[in-house]
């Protein structure tokens, strides 16, 4: 991939992400005034279970894909890259189908006993149905990627995320759901459409892929059961057992809460406050990374099987660079507007000020964006399986240790030390890996405070303008000062390099790539 190309699709796909982040804000906003912050809580409990069972379906599998392909293609063998993903989808589809008819059976003991609303069972079987959709989109994903051609993935989540809150609007304009396990039902029923579109798009689209990139005469891969085993499996593992403990804490924190003295529906209210409104907030401008870092994983595995240290060490070096930066801006934002993004996405001042509390964190959560596909890419998969597994088991540990006394100002702290903690031993394993080293001044000092002037500047011109509606108040604020902050850290890294930095070495191997 060209350095053009890989920009322009990353541009393409940052905007589609951008795009389907936006949406789902304005999804979330509208189930939050129907259903309200305790909907909203049992809606994130429903997830949480569900999540797990997507774990245990998908996880590893478009890693394993990408990783196969790309080493064929890298090998010159595509005669095998229709067995390999044909394979890939067997597994992947026996999975699914295993744990979907086990969901089904047990939906309304786990509703019962996890959930405490026997009424839930209906929604956790509708998500059971969409389950084997979604682990054959996941297998094609990791095609998409491996031969260049993602956006064919963003154009089957867009036609999903469509359908879903088309669907939602209509069932809820239609029967007006009057409980919470209604309204539940009738979101998750529209998600589960959108899945099944999002599979019927995606292989349409793989279809004309295989008469592109694969020749007429193919051969029958070999050692994909291995390369399932090697790469997926350690991913699998992880993910699922951070799945399976971030599923018990979420379920463990309203439980704790009423333990502390909240009751059922002021715990469901807490919960859903934090994880249903301010959480995905927090995570909404992870957007313009994630599509920048999911293709790094076949970049950067390319470079690696090519012993190309160099090219690996500056992609390395520059892709985390930007999240840093990209990270403690929003840090900013989120510190200097966060009030008006709670009131103009959940009209909820309580929401705002979660999000104020939790920005610091935001350079170390997209921090670990970037630097997951990168240790993904360059095989060390099994050390993030250690790290997230020990974050994770320490979060449900301090959770059952500290919420019943302090509330949720406990798990706050224990949001905050988790993710230090996951983040410091991922970012040193990577620049181990790499052996690349990071500048305190370059890398930290120089964007810190090019985002406080930047936020300074934009809180300056809001104060200045008198906007009053929220939305189009954090839209302003925020735009204008990502606009500053671009204009000041562009300069004042080229100065700082300039300065400071010694000539960049002669590039090798297919460095000009990227």
């Amino acid at each position: 991939m060209t350095k053009r190309k890989f920009l322009l699709q990353g541009a393409i796909l940052t905007a589609v992400s951008l795009f389907l982040r936006v949406t789902n804000m304005g999804y979330r906003s509208f189930l939050s005034q129907k259903m309200g912050s305790a909907g909203m809580g049992l809606y994130q409990l429903i997830f949480s279970i569900f999540m797990l069972t997507v774990t245990l379906s998908t996880s590893g599998i478009s890693l394993a894909v990408t990783r196969m392909v790309s080493a064929a293609i890298a090998a010159g063998r595509r005669e095998v890259i229709r067995s390999t993903v044909a394979r890939c989808f067997g597994f992947c589809l026996s999975i699914s189908l295993s744990i979907a008819a086990l969901l089904f059976l047990l939906a309304k003991p786990a509703a019962t006993v996890l959930l405490g609303t026997p009424q839930a069972a209906p929604c956790l079987r509708i998500l059971g149905v969409g389950l084997p959709f979604m682990s054959l989109c996941t297998c094609m994903k990791g095609y998409f990627l491996a031969v260049d051609e993602s956006l064919s993935t963003a154009f089957s989540d867009t036609v999903e995320q469509l359908l879903t809150i088309g669907a939602t609007y209509c069932l809820f304009w239609r029967f007006a759901p009057q409980s919470l396990e209604a309204a539940c039902f009738a979101a998750m029923l529209s998600s589960t459409l959108g899945e099944m579109s999002s599979f019927v798009c995606g292989w349409a689209a793989y279809r004309r892929s295989l008469k592109r990139n694969t020749p007429k005469h193919r051969k029958q891969a070999s050692g994909v059961l291995h390369g399932l085993s090697h790469i997926a499996l350690p991913c699998t593992l992880s993910s699922a057992a951070r799945s399976a403990l971030n599923t018990g804490e979420n379920l463990l924190i309203p439980k704790e809460l009423q333990r502390y003295g909240l009751g059922y529906s002021s715990a469901l209210s807490q919960y859903g406050l934090l994880s249903g409104m301010a959480m995905p907030m927090l995570y909404f401008p992870s957007s313009l990374l994630s599509s920048f870092a999911s293709l790094l994983i076949p970049k950067i595995a390319k470079e690696r099987e090519l012993d190309h240290h160099r090219a690996v060490a500056h992609i390395t070096g520059k892709a985390v660079g930007l999240a840093l930066a990209f990270g403690m801006f929003f840090s900013g934002v989120f510190l200097a507007f966060g009030d008006i993004w709670g009131m103009a996405f959940y009209n909820s001042n309580a929401a705002g000020t979660y999000l104020r509390v939790l920005a610091p964190l935001a350079p170390l959560i997209y921090l670990d964006v970037v630097v997951d596909s990168l240790l993904k890419g360059l095989d060390e998969q099994f050390n993030s399986m250690k790290y997230n597994f020990a974050d994770s088991l320490l979060r449900v540990t301090l959770v059952l240790c500290l919420m019943r006394f302090f509330g949720m100002e406990s798990y706050v702290g224990i949001l905050f030390f988790s993710t230090i903690f996951n983040a410091s031993l991922s970012l040193h394993r990577l620049l181990k890996v790499t052996q690349v080293r990071l500048s305190l001044m370059g890398n930290v000092a120089l964007p810190l405070a090019c985002a406080i002037l930047s936020v300074l500047v934009g809180k300056a011109l809001l104060g200045g303008t008198g906007i009053i509606q929220p939305l189009c108040a954090s839209a302003v604020g925020t735009v204008f000062s990502a606009a500053v902050f671009a204009a000041l850290y562009t300069g004042a890294s080229r100065l700082w390099q300039r300065a400071w930095k010694k000539p960049a070495p002669a590039r090798t191997g297919q460095l000009h790539d990227l």
